[in-house]
């Protein structure tokens, strides 16, 4: 009695508390032979179900996913609809896929089964006797799935293959009862723990890697250690011997592109129809693994092959990692190994042991994202640059622990897997990099090798995660991060369970330090390895391990949404620490002397509105959260002195600077003015600002003398009805004339939705023209002054159909009288892939010309941007008299009808379809 006792408390602690906890278990036995000249599988499974809940069970949801490509009702189909995706749509029949000839008999007796009533994906498989606690069953069917085109992740390019999700799989069973859950692209899985051993037949020149260890699999070792070594060869040579070996791999496989005249077709489809006639050799490769929850494969004819070793920090095990990539990316793959070996080392190190004995990664032509994770191995879509792929290749390896151990509800709690991995990931840039280190290469062409000229060479990984997160956060449309996935109304708050809580979990990293994290991720990670943790689990190693108040990040981090802005200033002896935004956040400051020197910093908690600091002696200087680790959208007040600094073109802001982004501007220039270099200097536009101030000194060649244009921005979100209002101010002198324009822009749109959209936009327009910088036909010239309205309306209610409605009046308001409207509609319609239809309506006219100068008339080609707004426009003077204004450049406004047409009535009527 102690000691069960003793192992109840324990099992309490491990489990969060919850005594209520159990898990099913699922051991798979899988036959499945690959016919790669009609892109099927053939099949028959094996389950033992055992039933380790509290409860009799009458039924089991089964998941049977390729039939989520069978037809455009699918729930894959319409939330590719909804977010406008329309490439299975209007996809041929024949590249789309499904399962069939399903068969389940229950312990040798036949089953019922039934499709869910939604879902064509989801079956539901009567027992014949209830199940009850404790007692196992034997689940058996024969299937057969046709493999659609790589639509999302299932499917084949070609001979290239990315079985996943292929096979009847039970939904989970768990405290919260049934999970059955459609596939889809945007949101991920679910699934039992188990054991599988899958047999799987294909030719024999395939390479393959899947799911588990090879049983009895000597020989394919062995001839995959050679391919290995024939790939190490191939690396090992200089570049361009590397080059032409590449120039050759690619040729023997099949020539994108070559023309063939009639014969060659001819001869070559005999010669495919006597290869597909021919039985081609098979082999058949048992691979066998415990402790997983999916089994997926990869094969493909034409992989170049390598191989390394991983030994685990503290430990002689080792792990074998193998990448497999193309010829035509092998450059890019040159360091995949090395990617592999770090992923598991830090991923080992920063929360437990990988379990299994290899970590794969292979590329692919997977199209639902940059890479997606299956027990033991990853499949890399093509990504841009070696750190594109090494970021990718970390990520995907790190869910063997987010949720390929830790095996999280990802539909439902989708940032327990992308958000926590997110956060290894930066852990693991910083401690393979260093702190100082932490560069992302995003284009290694532009930021590395232009030298002094490179751009954006100090770009930091961190960086990008809280641009794309402050900038949509600040717009007010962000959702609470327990939101299944399905249910996000926007897709972007979906992307924001990664770096939501990456960024808010680093930031709690620098407030309790690495050692607690650690420990924490370390607690959490060894009680629950191979289990199905949800969000009050993970948050109860916080309580445990911190005294401190977590409320803030347990909560209101995954359970609210607002943003994060402070603020300070120097008053009277005092740091005034004010809180400007929605949430409550510890922050640490530093306090600086006269020569910039750091006296003392400190942690200042439950900051809700305004907090007065005695300032330490010396302090010239404040600045908020010196190390950037919070995520507060307006970065540029949370310093008190910032000097000045100036960056070439654009690199890491400098947010506790005043930082002028310059470049020159050499090709500019216009008929009047000649050729006008300069430079360009910026302040602001980039995320963590909510302005931006542009100045473009010029010098004019032609009349000597300085030209240019000064440009202010302002958005506010949130500001009485309007989502988002935008002032803006800019004023020019260049092409003979000198200007202003102040506008403001305010759209209107329901909260999260993405559509319809309403705009409302006001301008005045300042010109003072000098006359001999314009042909007199067309303009007049001196002063004048004008204002304008427009209402607008866009709108998308589906991917097929988009409309836009637009009214708007023009008047003068100095030296001259006129007051024109104009009506606008467009509609496109997409019927097929390649079938669309366009129709414009314009309507336009006069209420009143007493005063009309000739550049705001109405012209059939459209208008001739009588406000200097397009910086395209090179000639209006009257010096090349070939209407080229309207007939070679015209601006898209009016009827838009090719040609320079005057009109000298009142009313206009264009139709354009």
């Amino acid at each position: 009695m102690r000691q069960y006792i003793i192992s109840i408390l324990f099992a309490s602690i491990c489990l969060g508390n919850r005594l209520d906890y159990f898990q099913q278990h699922v051991a798979y036995d899988i036959e499945v032979t690959l016919d790669d000249s009609a892109h099927t599988l053939d099949a028959y499974e094996k389950i033992i179900y055992t039933n380790n809940s509290p409860d009799s069970l009458d039924f089991i949801w089964f998941h049977i996913w390729p039939n989520a490509y069978k037809n455009t009702e699918t729930a894959f189909a319409k939330q590719r609809e909804r977010f406008l995706n329309t490439s299975f749509i209007f996809s041929e029949e024949k590249k789309r896929g499904y399962i069939d000839s399903l068969n389940f008999t229950i312990d040798g007796i036949k089953a019922d089964w039934d499709y869910h009533p939604d879902w064509i994906d989801v079956a539901k498989v009567q027992l014949p006797k209830s199940l009850p606690p404790g007692d196992v069953i034997t689940i058996e069917t024969p299937f057969f799935v046709k493999l659609p085109k790589v639509f999302s992740r299932l499917g084949h390019t070609g001979k290239h293959y990315e079985i996943t999700q292929w096979y009847p799989k039970p939904a989970v069973y768990d405290h919260l009862g049934w999970h059955p859950m459609p596939y889809l692209d945007m949101g991920e899985f679910y699934s039992e723990f188990g054991s599988f051993d899958v047999r799987i037949t294909l030719p024999e020149e395939y390479r393959i890697m899947a799911t588990g260890d090879l049983v009895n699999g000597e020989a394919e070792y062995a001839w995959l250690d050679s391919l290995a070594q024939e790939g190490d060869s191939l690396h090992a040579l200089d570049k361009k011997a590397f080059k032409k070996a590449i120039k050759k791999l690619k040729k023997s496989g099949k020539k994108k592109g070559e023309k063939k005249n009639f014969l060659q077709k001819l001869k070559a489809k005999f010669k495919k129809e006597k290869k597909e006639r021919e039985t081609p050799i098979l082999k058949t490769l048992h691979f066998h693994q415990d402790n997983v929850h999916d089994f997926a494969w990869f094969a493909d004819p034409k992989w170049i092959v390598r191989k390394g070793i991983l030994y685990l920090a503290d430990s002689t095990r080792q792990v074998t990692l193998w990448s497999m990539y193309h010829p035509k990316n092998a450059e890019l793959w040159e360091n995949s190994i090395e990617y592999l070996h770090d992923s598991g080392y830090w991923y080992s190190v920063f929360n437990g042991d990988y379990p299994y004995n290899h970590i794969t990664a292979v590329d692919g032509d997977m199209s639902a994202g940059g890479g997606m994770e299956y027990p033991n191995i990853t499949v890399i879509s093509k990504m841009d640059s070696k750190h594109l792929l090494e970021m990718v290749i970390m990520h995907e390896v790190g869910h063997n622990w987010f949720y390929g151990i830790l095996g999280s509800n990802e539909r439902d709690h989708t940032w327990m897997d992308e958000g926590l991995n997110e956060f290894n990931n930066i852990r693991y840039w910083e401690a393979k990099y260093g702190d100082e280190n932490r560069k992302w290469i995003v284009n290694e062409f532009t930021q590395e090798k232009l030298g002094p000229f490179s751009v954006g060479k100090n770009l930091q990984f961190g960086f990008f995660e809280y641009a794309g997160y402050s900038s949509w956060v600040k717009k007010g449309d962000e959702e609470p991060m327990e939101t299944s996935a399905n249910a996000f109304k926007q897709r972007t708050n979906y992307w924001l369970s990664y770096s939501k809580p990456l960024l808010y979990t680093w930031h709690l990293l620098d407030y309790l330090g690495e050692e607690v994290i650690d420990t924490i991720m370390h607690s959490y990670y060894r009680d629950w390895e191979f289990k199905h943790p949800y969000p009050e689990d993970y948050f109860a190693y916080f309580k445990k391990f911190s005294n401190k108040d977590l409320a803030w990040y347990t909560h209101d981090v995954f359970y609210e949404t607002g943003r994060v802005d402070y603020s300070v200033k120097i008053e009277d002896n005092e740091a005034v620490f004010k809180n400007l935004g929605d949430l409550t956040l510890p922050f640490e400051a530093a306090f600086y002397n006269k020569k910039k020197n750091e006296i003392s910093r400190h942690w200042y908690e439950n900051v809700k509105k305004i907090q007065r600091v005695s300032l330490p002696e010396g302090t010239k200087s404040v600045i908020i959260d010196p190390d950037q680790t919070l995520p507060d959208g307006n970065r540029p007040n949370n310093a008190t002195s910032k000097p000045l600094a100036f960056t070439w073109v654009f690199d890491q802001p400098q947010y506790y600077k005043r930082e002028i982004f310059w470049m020159p501007w050499l090709f500019s220039g216009n008929h009047y003015n000649g050729w006008t270099p300069g430079l360009n200097f910026y302040n602001g536009f980039v995320p963590g600002y909510d302005y931006g101030i542009g100045f473009r000194p010029m010098w004019d060649f032609l009349n000597e003398q300085l030209v240019g244009s000064f440009s202010a921005s302002k958005t506010v979100y949130g500001l009485g009805s309007f989502y988002s209002s935008n002032f803006s101010f800019d004023a020019a002198r260049n092409s003979g004339r000198t200007g202003a324009h102040f506008e403001f822009k305010g759209k209107r749109k329901k909260h999260l939705e993405r559509f319809p959209v309403w705009k409302t936009i006001f301008n005045i327009d300042y010109h003072n023209i000098l006359e001999n910088a314009v042909d007199s036909e067309y303009y007049d010239s001196g002063e004048s002054a004008t204002g304008y309205a427009e209402m607008e309306l866009y709108n998308r209610p589906n991917p097929f159909l988009t409309y836009y409605f637009r009214t708007a009046v023009k008047t003068g308001i100095v030296n001259s009288q006129f007051l024109r409207f104009n009506l606008q509609t467009n509609i496109y319609y997409k019927f097929t892939k390649k079938l669309k239809a366009k129709l414009r309506i314009w309507v336009g006219g006069f209420l009143d010309a007493i005063d009309l100068p000739r550049q705001y008339r109405t012209y059939l080609s459209g208008n001739i941007d009588p406000d200097f707004r397009n910086n395209y426009l090179f000639n209006r003077t009257a010096d090349v008299n070939d209407a080229s204004i309207g007939t070679h450049q015209y601006d898209i406004g009016g009827p838009s009808l090719h040609g320079l047409i005057l009109d000298d009535i009142d009313k206009m009527l264009g139709v354009d379809s």
